[in-house]
């Protein structure tokens, strides 16, 4: 178990939220005011946005690396990968996915309401496909770098398969995250976070025979194309348990959103003052009253919460800042980054004495902080967003049109 003194008590609270929080904001202020291509990029994105979701996927993405933070530093100190025993945290993590797939569900679940039965199918899986897989495979280039150095350097030398395992890790590990070259628990490696892009991708995959069932397709092709692909995956997952229900649960909460703001007299009740206390205080009961946010009233509760910030509730200006923006769009890759950053420098690089020590600890993690969003930024750059914009010009070409380009997508992510 970790030590008790005060770096360790302020490792596993509220404290280390704030703070790494406050310094990814404060990094992200300083790029939005001295990197020209940074503001060109907002400026250009600002069309058809919301603005409080960005700002609110800023904040999440950040809180999960908190969240494997915090659970690094026990696993330090002895402890196997596992929630901490902060509540705090646990929700810093769990709240956190399930809000990232409610943006998921709201933003898409939104897309095929307004096309009203008619969603370019072949253009939408075009565009998660340029938007996800790019930095994905940056992400898995780096697993296999790491773990082939390691496997190779150790005395003896491990070994195992690679082929096929890297398969599994290609195809988002939607069948698990296997081993690689023998190297024991390599999805550590990245703090598991590829969980959550197994969710993600059963709801895109489930998207057009929800439509068709619901009457918001009316393209019998791509529903049964997508029954095939769910029931495939059920069928080989059948006895593995991969999918957890109350977790799917936070999709319906992101459609129900979704109709919740295109109603005009509740979207406009949902800006209110009034409607944002309302959700602050439902965020609050879930986090400070139930133990794991996998339950469905933590799942009523952040519905309620993400329902105001969806319908444009930016919180009194909380989810504008030029920052916070900036970390909302480059969530994905602080998402798939942050748990590589963390084993390198504080399982890898550092010794483990020093890395255990708490003061130590704080310092390196805020560096990490730093760091993480640096790399995010030239990330997204250079790779997400050329890898989005010719997404988009492919959808084009499949016949949907630039006013229907689909949005730019959540994380989670996921997910922990």
């Amino acid at each position: 178990m970790a030590d008790t003194g005060v770096a360790a008590r302020f490792i596993d609270s509220p404290a280390i939220a704030v703070l790494l929080i406050a310094v990814a904001l404060a990094v992200a202020s300083v790029l939005v005011r001295v990197v020209p291509a940074i503001r060109r990029t907002q400026t250009h994105d600002e069309s058809g946005r919301q603005p409080a979701i960005d700002g609110l996927r800023g904040f999440l993405g950040i809180s999960v690396f908190v969240h494997h933070t915090v659970i690094t530093w026990f696993l330090l100190h002895g402890d196997p990968w596992q929630l901490p025993p902060s509540r705090f945290i646990v929700h810093a993590g769990q709240t956190s996915v399930a809000l990232f797939f409610m943006i998921t569900a709201f933003l898409f679940w939104g897309r095929v309401l307004d096309r009203r039965g008619d969603m370019n199918w072949t253009g939408f899986a075009i565009s998660r496909l340029y938007r996800l897989y790019p930095a994905y495979l940056m992400l898995v280039g780096l697993l296999l770098t790491a773990a082939l150095a390691v496997t190779l350097s150790s005395q003896p030398a491990v070994s195992g398969p690679v082929a096929g395992p890297l398969m599994d890790w290609l195809m988002f590990t939607m069948f698990g995250a296997p081993d690689l070259n023998g190297l024991p628990a390599t999805y550590l490696l990245v703090a598991g976070v590829t969980w959550s892009l197994r969710y993600e991708w059963l709801f895109y995959l489930a998207l057009p025979l929800i439509a068709f069932l619901t009457g918001c397709s009316r393209r019998p092709g791509p529903a049964l194309l997508s029954a095939a692909a769910v029931g495939a995956i059920f069928w080989r997952l059948h006895w593995h348990n991969t999918f957890d229900p109350h977790i799917l649960l936070a999709f319906a909460g992101g459609m129900a959103a979704a109709h919740f703001q295109r109603m005009a007299g509740l979207a406009a009740f949902g800006r209110t003052s009034t409607a944002g206390l309302a959700g602050i205080v439902a965020l609050a009961l879930a986090i400070g009253l139930l133990p794991t946010a996998y339950m469905w009233q933590a799942t009523a509760g952040l519905t309620l919460f993400f329902t105001v910030v969806a319908s444009g509730n930016s919180l009194w200006g909380l989810l504008l800042m030029p920052g916070l923006l900036w970390l909302g769009e480059i969530t994905y890759s602080i998402y798939l980054l942050h748990g590589f950053f963390l084993w390198l420098v504080l399982r890898c690089i550092l010794p483990h004495a020093l890395a255990a020590n708490g003061f130590v600890f704080i310092a390196s993690v805020t560096a990490i902080g730093a760091g993480l969003v640096l790399a995010a930024s030239v990330v997204f750059l250079t790779i997400e967003r050329p890898a989005v914009l010719l997404g988009q010009r492919r959808s084009r070409r499949s016949g949907l049109r630039r006013a229907d380009a689909v949005p730019a997508g959540s994380v989670p992510r996921p997910r922990s």
